[in-house]
This record gives C-alpha cells, sequence and structure tokens, in this order.
C-alpha cells in the first residue's frame, strides 16, 4: 500500500515556533539543526503529537486528544508572549496517494482559556491540498460549537452535498469520532468521501515511528530477552525488542541477515555475523561473531556505540519501514569515524520512506553537504524561532573554497546558524 507522506506543516501561536503563515516544506530526508531550545523537539512534538491523538487511549475516560495534549504540554503549547485567551493551529498537509488523489490537509485549532487548563477545539477540517477548488471532506466547530458538517456523494447529480453533524465532541478528535456521529445519517457512511480516506490517514499515522537516542537505556537493550513468538517487525521507541525484530526480520526476509552483516562490518570489518538466536527456554538473545575468535561477544559485552549502531542499522536497513521515521540525535554516543556510514544509512532510507533527523553533530553534518536543500535550520526570529531551509546560493562560495556543511556549522556561520547567539 502506498501512504501518503508529510509535504508540508504550518504552526500558529505554538510554543516558541514562528512561521508568518508560511508553512515548512517537508521533503523525503529532512535535517533539524539549531541550537539547544530553539524548537527542534517542539516541531517534532507536533508530529508525535498527531500519532497520540489517533492511538492513544486511557482507561481513564480520557480522549486522544487529551492524552496527546497532556504529553505536548497542555495550555503551554500556547506560546508564552500570547494572552489568553488565544488559539493554537496545526496543518498537516499530505501528498497524494491512490486514495487520496488530491492530497488532504488537516486543519487543527484549539482554543487555550484564560484561566484552568481544559482546551477545547475550536476548529477541524479535512479538505484537498487544492486551494482555489478546495473540497472539504468535514468540517467542525467553523460556525458552531459542537456541530460540523461532512461531504456525502449525491448519485442523481454525480456530485456531494453536505450532511449535518452533531453532537462533535470538542475534546477528541472528529477524525477519530466521525464515523459513531455518522450512525445517526440516513445515508450509508460508505458513501461519504471521508469514509475510506479516513480509514488511510489514521492508518497511516498510527505506523509513524519516533526514536531518541537520548531515551534509550543501553542496560535494558543489552539485557531484554523477549520471547519467541512475537510479531514485531519494527524496533520500539526504547529499542528493547532489539534481537526480537533482528530474529523476526532475518526469518522472513532471506537478504536482511546478509544486509545487516555487511552493515556492521562497514563499522568494525572484522565481523563475521550477527545474529539472533533464541535463549533459555523461550527467549532471544544477539550474537555477535568476529574473525579469529570462535566464541561469539554478546550485546552485555559489546561498546555502547556498537549496540546503537546496531539498533540504528536495524531501523534503516528494515525491508519494513513506517511512513515516517523520527530519530532525535542519532549521533549520540557514536565514534566521529562512523558518521559517514551512519548518514549513508539514513539517505538509503530517505529513498524509500520519509526521514526527520535532529542533530547538533557537525561530524554529522559534514556528510549532507550534497543535502543542503534538506536541512531545515531554526533560526532566531525576534523572540521565537523560524525553521528555515538552508540556501544553497547564500552557501556557493563556501562550498566553492572547500568547505563543508559541518565546517560552517562548527564556526557559527550566520548563513547556517545553529549557534545559540
Amino acid at each position: 500500500m502506498q501512504y501518503p507522506s508529510l509535504k508540508t506543516l504550518n504552526l500558529k501561536n505554538y510554543k516558541n515556533l514562528t512561521m508568518d503563515n508560511a508553512p515548512i516544506e517537508l521533503h523525503p530526508l529532512n535535517i533539524l539543526i539549531g541550537p539547544n531550545c530553539c524548537g527542534k523537539s517542539n516541531l517534532i512534538g507536533t508530529l508525535h503529537f498527531l500519532k497520540n491523538c489517533v492511538t492513544a487511549r486511557a482507561d481513564i475516560g480520557l480522549t486522544g486528544l487529551e492524552v496527546a495534549l497532556d504529553h505536548l504540554g497542555g495550555a503551554k503549547i500556547l506560546n508564552g508572549k500570547i494572552t489568553r485567551p488565544a488559539g493554537v493551529n496545526f496543518e498537516f498537509e499530505f501528498s497524494t496517494t491512490e486514495l487520496m488523489q488530491r492530497g488532504g490537509v488537516l486543519e487543527l485549532g484549539l482554543e487555550i482559556p484564560t484561566n484552568g487548563r481544559r482546551v477545547t477545539i475550536h476548529q477541524e477540517l479535512l479538505r484537498t491540498g487544492n486551494a482555489d477548488k478546495p473540497f472539504y471532506y468535514y468540517q467542525c466547530h467553523d460556525r458552531e460549537s459542537g456541530k460540523g458538517r461532512v461531504s456525502f456523494y449525491n448519485e442523481s447529480e454525480r456530485g456531494s452535498h453536505f450532511e449535518q453533524l452533531h453532537d462533535v465532541p470538542i475534546n477528541d478528535l472528529a477524525l477519530i469520532s466521525i464515523t459513531k456521529l455518522l450512525e445517526n445519517s440516513q445515508l450509508p457512511p460508505e458513501k461519504a468521501p471521508l469514509y475510506k480516506v479516513r480509514r488511510h490517514l489514521m492508518e497511516t499515522i498510527a505506523q509513524w515511528r519516533f526514536y531518541n537516542a537520548n531515551h534509550t537505556n543501553l542496560y535494558n537493550i543489552r539485557n531484554s530477552e523477549p520471547k519467541i513468538g512475537g510479531q514485531e517487525v519494527l524496533l520500539s521507541a526504547a529499542l528493547e525488542n532489539l534481537s526480537l525484530v533482528l530474529f523476526n526480520l532475518s526469518n522472513q526476509y532471506i537478504d536482511f541477515e546478509e544486509n545487516i552483516n555487511n552493515a556492521m562490518k562497514a563499522i568494525l570489518p572484522t565481523t563475521r555475523r550477527v545474529r539472533a538466536i533464541p535463549s533459555g527456554r523461550l527467549g532471544l538473545t544477539v550474537e555477535w561473531y568476529f574473525e579469529g575468535i570462535e566464541e561469539p561477544f554478546y550485546l552485555n559485552e559489546m561498546s555502547d556505540g556498537a549496540v546503537r549502531m546496531l539498533c540504528w542499522a536495524v531501523i534503516l536497513h528494515s525491508p519494513v519501514l513506517p511512513p515516517l521515521l523520527v530519530i532525535d540525535e542519532p549521533e549520540l554516543g557514536l565514534h566521529v569515524a562512523w558518521m559517514s556510514t551512519l548518514a549513508q544509512w539514513l539517505k538509503k532510507a530517505a529513498r524509500k520512506t520519509q526521514v526527520v533527523i535532529a542533530t547538533h553533530s557537525p561530524d554529522l553534518l559534514d556528510h549532507f553537504t550534497d543535502n543542503l536543500e534538506d536541512v531545515i535550520c531554526f533560526c532566531r526570529s525576534k523572540e521565537n524561532f523560524m525553521p528555515k531551509h538552508l540556501s544553497r546560493k547564500r552557501l556557493s562560495n563556501a562550498f566553492e573554497e572547500g568547505w563543508q556543511l559541518g565546517d560552517l556549522y562548527r564556526v557559527g556561520d550566520p548563513d547556517v546558524g545553529g549557534w545559540p547567539w
């Protein structure tokens, strides 16, 4: 199945980011750079927020939106310089697919109250990406809170018309609840153009994957022995199912183990074989063989950097890639000599799916000099930060003199940015 990728992202009044009504364009490969506290994590947070809205559920009666908002910061998602009450707006534009032949734009407006922490929806819609002649799959809360409209096919007129929606929740996405709302309609839900598009979009977002090297526990990765029989083929956010994913992918895809072994030989040339094998009665562990040594090494005997690189290799060489792959600071704990290899893996994965990375490493950035248009710098704009793509034209003289992108980042070149002053 072809999944839609993110084309643009637009934000208004959100934390410390400003876009001045100019959405940031997203590519197959996106490299986020900038100083600490400039908003890189905040931008990634909006993507994680949308996934949580679609997938999060709690046993204590909270909606997916409420859980997602709690993770994002609640009422504090509003830029601290703006007086309440005020609105925070998100706009996610998706690419075309067979099911979404004109793409799609999901817009969400949240109302931040003067007092208290309860955040509610004051606008939500899903439309096509055609700004001149937009088609609205649905639109809610824009005319009256708790009410909306959804498009239905009109076969007699070979067109569409709006059906009214009532009792639309203000504490959860209509995207989630709209099928239940349509139960009261006299028309079959499958007659709504939204019917298939909604499922397609939600399935895509639910499969997004996020990894943060700062949040991984190497002790747990090394010592975890997940049970044989689990069906996972994607690493968890904590990476603790490494041996299970390595085992499953090696058994399901004939070339995967060879690809992983070649990847590990690129960083440790004496590697003979890396494999996941049964351990004990039901568990799994990873063996790492080297030339001239008959006994295998296990993950608790390998360096931190080697374990991290094995995790990135399994993620980036997988034949089962998520529609969106986000990795925060993949360079953490790695030797500078491995940055070229890591960059190659990231570029290879971006040819198959959409990749977003955030980095502080000039050594890694050196290897993205040829990908300058894919680099998004978070630059200071008055009291906030604005994400913008780097300009090859403005940096061409430096490159002609032999500078690499990481070199310019190291010295704080103002056309690259990334420094806190």
